[in-house]
């Protein structure tokens, strides 16, 4: 072999051997088996008790991520995050559906449009209960076509010199 090929290879190897601590530091860690997981883990995971051994290892890393995510966040966002599991469980097939369209939907959105929908909401919400369910009914009793009409008008920014109705009808 020619010096400077030697010279070559002997580099190669150099390189190849020092990338092996990080490429074996890139592996992900081995997902633990449910006997290795510790009490909290296990009241927290409990749910996937009876598959977890059998879940492919990324799935369970995902899991003991989200498990670790939850451990730090405070109480509070904790107890929202429960109660819109409950709310989830409690619905219907129908409603979940209709749910994930929404969201779909608003996925779709530009970000002037959600904008848009975040300011009636919380014109929405200002209201009182009375007013809120005046809306209701008089959004029940309008055609497809006056729905589509209305929310044509308060969709599109303001007008100038103009101001949008926040009621229908």
């Amino acid at each position: 072999m020619k010096p400077h090929a030697r010279l070559i290879a002997a580099a190669i190897l150099t390189g190849v051997v020092a990338l092996v601590p990080a490429l074996v530091s890139a592996q992900p860690a081995p997902a633990p088996q449910w006997r290795q997981l510790d009490a909290e883990q296990q009241r927290l995971l409990a749910p996937f008790r009876e598959h977890w051994d059998r879940m492919p290892p990324a799935r369970r890393q995902q899991l003991l991520l989200r498990e670790h995510n939850w451990q730090h966040l405070p109480p509070q966002r904790q107890r929202q995050i429960d109660q819109r599991i409950e709310h989830w469980q409690h619905m219907s097939p129908e409603q979940r559906l209709r749910l994930r369209e929404n969201l779909q939907r608003l996925r779709e959105m530009s970000p002037q449009q959600r904008q848009r929908l975040r300011e009636a909401y919380a014109r929405f919400q200002r209201m009182s209960p009375e007013e809120r369910q005046a809306l209701r009914q008089r959004w029940q009793h309008m055609s497809p076509a006056q729905r589509a009409q209305w929310l044509h008008e308060r969709a599109s920014p303001p007008r100038a010199g103009g101001r949008r109705r926040d009621g229908p009808g």
